[in-house]
């Protein structure tokens, strides 16, 4: 009781009570609950939560802003945090409110732990919204627009018959120049990921880590035996005598074009997330094959997610995690995923791998006033003991990629590090030796699969990566769908901006429902935290994005 009575709680607060048993306090606390803050009463234990329930009343804190829970499981906490009317919250408070938290002291802590992460998350998030989101929806709406003009040219429009990805390579190309993929024609080819393509072979994700330089050996030497997918600013430091089957890109912003410099000539095909930046895409000059990431929590990805079933992968603010997800999800269920590059630390001198575009950027750069080791002085650095016990250096930033990399793959066998620099990542690690051994293993086993594709050692034009057969009427309808989805936005934003500017009234609800499930006119504004407002100057700015994207979409 002295607690409560002394307690200060900020506006947008949520305060965990755990293990409240008899309720004491509870009645003090909804009294001085400030109305932007919520109360989450949490019992792990089964029999106290029945007891609870039989010997205290909890009905007059049902209006209060008021849940109580029984769970055993942290998911299910977070879930429930993040579901609630409130949320957002800014802070979180815990209040320890019987004894029985001492019983499952392990279980709560993790609350506390990940509630108060939880929070942090949506916040680092919402900033990278609100610097990045409008260039998102901008890009995703160009790169539909390129999808939809390609399927409209697609052959499966005009034949019958179905459609097949085949390997091509010429008979005096050597194992490193040997490409997955036969490259495209000037007409540009946009496909769209659904999840069902499966790649028949081994597959090796390349980070532009310096450990890639220690790499190159082995991959000339067994490049047959896999495919060969890098990140977008690695694709620079193997050309041009390795050739990659795919390049990974998930930037949206400008800079990341100057990684395509070059490249177009050799047409590797790409896989792109819709956001990516569509001036990159262009600079490739292969075949783009898109997949979705779920950057936010938005209506408009989930309206169009339902339009389109595409591959949608977890965000995971890393083109080399993202990378490592995406050949996890196409590479077929039994096969390894090998990775070198993905080091998120560097020794004194270059951060990259040498020939990378960043490493390229740094040397066309320096001058008399700029250094070429200032990749090298970034804010935040600090000192490391990684792989082999040797010191690197790191940031704040990059350790959390680590970190993240620990949390989604240190457990899964498939995910092999053969990197021999960088941070230290718990996942399965493997020496050349024992990496060229696994290799051959799943060749093996590959080629006495009955399983449609073939094994790693057949080399000729009937090879395919990709066993999922497209029917001839996958393409027109994908395009009906996309090009019915597009003609919708379009309608609605006109409909939208003539109400604004008094050409056409509608009423007020139904502007509501246009607002609401366009979220992507305002994701990004400062006070959208909570969705749309229809306040003046909140309908002026998204008027003005409204008129651009009409631009887009025209």
């Amino acid at each position: 009781m002295a607690q409560i009575a002394s307690l200060q709680i900020p506006n947008s607060t949520l305060i965990l009570c755990l293990s409240p048993v008899l309720g004491y306090g509870l009645k003090e606390l909804t009294e001085k609950l400030p109305a932007s803050s919520y109360i989450l009463a949490l019992e792990c234990d089964q029999m106290l939560m029945r007891f609870s329930l039989d010997h205290c009343d909890f009905s007059p804190f049902a209006q209060q802003r008021f849940s109580y829970i029984r769970t055993d499981s942290v998911a299910e906490v977070l879930k429930k945090i993040e579901s609630l009317p409130l949320f957002p919250f800014k802070k979180c408070l815990v209040l320890s409110c019987s004894g029985g938290v001492q019983l499952n002291q392990v279980f709560y802590d993790e609350v506390r732990l990940y509630a108060d992460e939880v929070i942090s998350r949506f916040w680092k998030n919402r900033i990278t919204l609100m610097h990045l989101g409008r260039n998102y929806a901008h890009n995703t709406f160009r790169n539909l627009l390129s999808l939809a003009r390609s399927l409209a040219k697609s052959p499966a429009r005009q034949m019958t018959g179905s459609l097949t990805r085949s390997l091509v390579r010429s008979p005096e190309s050597s194992p490193a120049e040997s490409s997955a993929w036969e490259a495209p024609s000037s007409k540009r080819n946009f496909q769209l990921l659904t999840g069902d393509e499966r790649i028949r072979k081994p597959l090796l994700v390349v980070g532009a880590g310096p450990s890639l330089d220690t790499a190159r050996d082995f991959i000339i030497k067994n490049r047959n035996s896999f495919f060969l997918l890098t990140v977008d600013a690695a694709a620079a430091a193997l050309l041009p005598d390795i050739r990659p089957d795919a390049i990974v890109l998930v930037e949206s912003q400008y800079w990341i074009d100057s990684a395509f410099i070059g490249l177009r000539k050799y047409g590797i095909p790409v896989f792109a997330d819709l956001t990516a930046s569509p001036r990159a895409l262009q600079a490739c000059g292969g075949s783009v094959h898109f997949f979705c990431t779920e950057y936010a929590r938005l209506k408009y990805l989930e309206h169009l997610y339902q339009t389109l079933q595409p591959l949608i992968l977890p965000p995971m603010g890393s083109v080399g995690l993202t990378a490592l997800q995406l050949a996890l999800a196409l590479g077929a269920p039994h096969l390894p995923v090998l990775h070198t590059g993905l080091d998120f630390a560097w020794q004194n001198g270059l951060t990259h791998a040498a020939g990378s575009s960043p490493i390229k950027k740094l040397f066309a750069e320096i001058n008399r006033t700029e250094s070429p080791y200032k990749l090298s002085l970034s804010t935040g650095m600090q000192r490391i003991v990684g792989k082999k016990g040797v010191s690197y250096w790191t940031t704040p930033v990059l350790s959390g990629y680590a970190e993240l990399y620990r949390h989604a793959f240190s457990g899964n066998e498939r995910v092999i590090d053969i990197g021999t620099e960088g941070c230290f990542l718990n996942g399965r690690q493997a020496d050349i030796t024992e990496a060229e051994r696994i290799l051959t293993d799943a060749c093996a086993s590959d080629a006495d699969s009955t399983a449609i594709g073939t094994g790693c050692s057949q080399t000729n034009a009937a090879d395919t990566f990709f066993d999922s057969v497209c029917e001839s009427d996958t393409a027109n309808e994908r395009y009906e769908a996309l090009s019915g989805y597009l003609a919708r936005e379009a309608e609605a934003l006109t409909m939208l901006n003539d109400h604004l500017q008094g050409k056409r009234s509608i009423s007020e609800h139904m502007m509501e429902q246009l607002f609401s499930v366009r979220d992507y006119l305002y994701s990004h504004f400062p006070d959208a935290a909570r969705g749309y407002s229809l306040d003046l100057g909140f309908l002026k700015r998204a008027g003005i994005e409204l008129r651009y994207l009409l631009k887009i979409l025209g």
